[in-house]
């Protein structure tokens, strides 16, 4: 049986195609930089309010990330009819830089409008968050469909590593701006950097994709939700699932605590602490260059379990730091988070986007960005807990450490689930239920086959 392919070929060279999809996620990437890397700090450290609040705010896009399998699915429904994904693309980047951009200003309103202020940040990041939500299902789903394991693990390492790269200068690029700190001049950063992210966006899709064929109905939204069944019957499905959400709960807690975690409990700057992120950048660049080649040479498990330890002993030396007021090796431990940080993101992502089926890749790459977004989304539930031991304790570091202690105790409980999970085992139960759901609907043929979910002749990607 000739199988056919959802993603036919398309015009751009395969260079031209890479340095695209580097660009668009790039460009999604740089919306989110400012807000977790300098808005988070100015919120709490300087205005004063209260940390569970900014969680609230900063996670709320998150929250949305249910829509991904509604975006999933409509998406294998129309590009069985011919159509493109692009378009969905630049509609969510548009939607995500626009509300990044605005972010700042209308956040500044709240300590003097505290109503008004507070209403119009939440509209604000919920526009952010259902621009990322569009855009990631969209662009990692032409990304699923277009390589194979190998293409993959190639081209998630390249991605990755411009995005560090530009979050390292975006950076560098705060830190210098706000070297002396007026909302004003945050805002208008805010809007600076957004503009690049949207333009990075726009020249990534331009060109990037090709009318499809038509694809039979059977290949269309109602296969999708049959997938979408065999998720929650798939026992190695809802484990990855599980396992997403605690490494992200364990691994994206700090992104909202660390900068004001350097600011009330080491005394840093505005300009110090928007700094952290090009540490952080650093350590992650330097191990997702590796993981190009270790996941290649040791599988993407065990490069997981290694990111993981590390992250763990990372989040120990930071709590030790901040009690000895010792700068230096908190921004030691800050890179060496980094290390750790770039090992489980490559592996994890490099298993993420193998754990697909062909008759609904935008799906089941939806559902594990609901996985991914719902960790995140729950970072709020461990900084409440951080917060109220701070003001039961009336000591700062200790209401920061106790939530670092128990992200770096997420991340080692994960690793039990992260034993039984095998791509392997994933795709065997997956085919047995798409069989049997095929007994139930005849005429639906399932096309799952070998190793992964891309034909030889398909491998044109890089």
């Amino acid at each position: 049986m000739t199988r056919l392919s959802r993603f036919p070929p398309l015009a751009p060279s395969p260079l031209r195609r890479l340095l695209q999809f580097v660009l668009i996620h790039v460009g999604t990437a740089l919306t989110v930089v400012p807000i977790t890397s300098a808005l988070n700090r100015v919120l709490i450290a300087e205005m004063q309010l209260s940390s569970t609040l900014v969680a609230f705010l900063i996670t709320l896009p998150y929250w949305l990330s249910p829509i991904q399998v509604w975006f999933g699915n409509v998406m294998d429904s129309r590009v069985a009819r011919g159509r493109k994904l692009t378009g969905w693309i630049v509609l969510g980047g548009i939607m995500a830089a626009s509300g990044s951009a605005v972010a700042a200003p209308v956040a500044f309103l709240i300590p003097d409008r505290f109503g008004l202020g507070l209403a119009l940040t939440t509209i604000v990041f919920l526009i952010w968050g259902v621009g990322i939500n569009l855009a990631s299902v969209s662009y990692l789903s032409l990304l699923s469909a277009q390589a194979d394991r190998e293409q993959r693990n190639r081209a998630v390492g390249i991605m990755w590593i411009c995005m560090i790269l530009a979050s390292i200068g975006s950076g560098l690029f705060l830190s210098s701006q706000l070297a002396t700190y007026t909302p004003m001049k945050f805002a208008m950063v805010f809007a600076m950097l957004n503009g690049c992210a949207l333009l990075a966006i726009l020249f990534g899709t331009a060109g990037l994709e090709t009318r499809h064929d038509p694809l039979p109905a059977a290949a269309g939204a109602r296969d999708s939700w049959a997938a979408l069944s065999i998720l929650f019957h798939n026992p190695v499905a809802l484990r990855f699932f599980f396992y997403l959400l605690l490494i992200l709960i364990g691994i994206h807690t700090q992104d909202i605590l660390l900068e004001p975690y350097g600011a009330e409990v080491l005394g840093m700057s505005v300009a110090q602490t928007s700094r952290l992120i090009s540490y952080w950048g650093t350590g992650l660049l330097i191990t997702m260059l590796i993981s190009i080649l270790v996941v290649r040479a040791w599988g993407e498990r065990r490069v997981a379990i290694m990111g993981s330890v590390i992250v763990a002993l990372a989040f120990a030396l930071i709590c030790w730091a901040g009690g000895q007021q010792a700068p230096h090796v908190f921004l030691g431990a800050v890179v060496l988070l980094g290390l750790g940080g770039g090992f489980m993101t490559h592996s994890n992502l490099v298993i993420m986007l193998r754990m697909t089926i062909p008759e609904a890749r935008s799906l089941y790459i939806a559902a594990w960005g609901v996985a991914n977004f719902m960790g995140q989304s729950l970072i709020i539930v461990p900084v409440s807990l951080g917060e109220s031991l701070r003001l039961i304790t009336n000591d700062v570091w200790l209401g920061y450490t106790g939530v670092f202690a128990l992200e770096a105790i997420t991340i080692l409980l994960a690793l039990f689930l992260l034993r039984d999970i095998r791509v392997s085992d994933f795709r065997a139960q997956a085919q047995a239920l798409i069989a049997r759901g095929t007994r139930s609907h005849p005429g639906h043929e399932p096309t799952l086959s070998g190793e992964d979910d891309v034909s030889l002749q398909d491998n044109y990607f890089l």
